[in-house]
């Protein structure tokens, strides 16, 4: 069971760059962060109230409202503005790509799980495909993204990364936490909770920030944007709880086949997939899958 939250995480994570690139077309990044983020609470609160939590430790809310931050906070943010200046097709695979080796480290550190040959070969497998895909991806080239950084301008390449890290700290956050406290639903709505309350504090000191929060046409992909992240970070909790870290998290993070394979079918407008992009992301999801099943 746990494997299938984990790929049901996958896929409403994938979907969700699909929605959010649409929305970005004509609107901001903190525009989607406000309208998203209030639904994904909406779905994780609901969830909440119709099995309220019991036996609840202060340990274990920390550890939920840390794992909140760093990933929906700092990953999420990191991510969303990826797709917005490199695309999904290759802000998602160089995103999978860091998270695998992170939670290896952390799970051999914290929950003392072996690192073995097959997850060696797994993240080998996974730097062949960010060479693949960040050769692939040259600053002067036109991919239809729906902002390219220009000639010389690297660092785009560097958000997914730290969405990855983050991504990583956060599972193995909210891992400590379901040990504490085993209750999915009220871990992924205080951690939604606690980052709407620090952009709302963020927006109210910074007015060239909000100036920046405007409905435009198309707002409303931000919704199902939403409803996706609402549902995929309450599947990520459901796999983390019955789950090892380090079997459910690389496959939580085996999204560049299917977001590949929703690019080609929804984003033909917006982004070109080149054959690199698609080696790219294969070869990095054989190495998430070499790490799954090794664990």
């Amino acid at each position: 069971m746990p494997v299938v939250f984990a790929l049901l995480a996958a896929a409403s994570f994938s979907a969700l760059a699909i929605t959010v690139t649409r929305g970005f077309r004509t609107n901001s990044l903190m525009t989607g962060l406000m309208v998203s983020l209030p639904v994904g609470a909406l779905v994780t609160g609901a969830f909440t109230l119709a099995d309220p939590p019991t036996g609840l430790t202060l340990r274990a809310i920390l550890f939920f409202v840390a794992g909140g931050i760093v990933g929906e906070g700092v990953g999420r943010t990191a991510f969303i503005f990826a797709v917005r200046l490199i695309g999904p097709s290759s802000a998602t695979p160089l995103q999978t790509a860091t998270y695998p080796a992170l939670v290896l480290v952390g799970g051999w550190i914290l929950l003392t799980e072996p690192v073995t040959i097959s997850r060696v070969v797994g993240a080998l497998a996974i730097a062949g495909g960010i060479t693949v895909l960040v050769r692939g991806q040259p600053g002067a080239e036109q991919s239809g993204a729906v902002g390219q950084p220009g000639k010389g301008r690297r660092w785009p390449y560097l958000l997914p990364v730290l969405g990855g890290i983050s991504f990583a700290s956060s599972d193995l956050l909210r891992k400590l936490g379901l040990e504490e406290t085993p209750h999915p639903a009220f871990g992924a709505v205080s951690g939604t909770i606690t980052i709407i309350l620090i952009w709302i504090v963020i927006l109210a000191l910074t007015p060239r920030l909000r100036a920046t929060v405007r409905l435009e046409p198309g707002w409303q992909w931000f919704i199902p944007t939403g409803l996706l992240a609402g549902l995929g970070v309450l599947a990520v909790f459901q796999a983390l709880e019955g789950g090892d870290v380090t079997v459910v998290g690389p496959i939580i993070m085996s999204q560049p086949l299917i977001v590949v394979f929703f690019s080609a079918l929804f984003l033909r407008d917006l982004e070109k997939l080149t054959w690199k992009v698609v080696a790219g992301a294969a070869l990095t999801v054989l190495g998430v899958i070499t790490l799954s099943v090794s664990g």
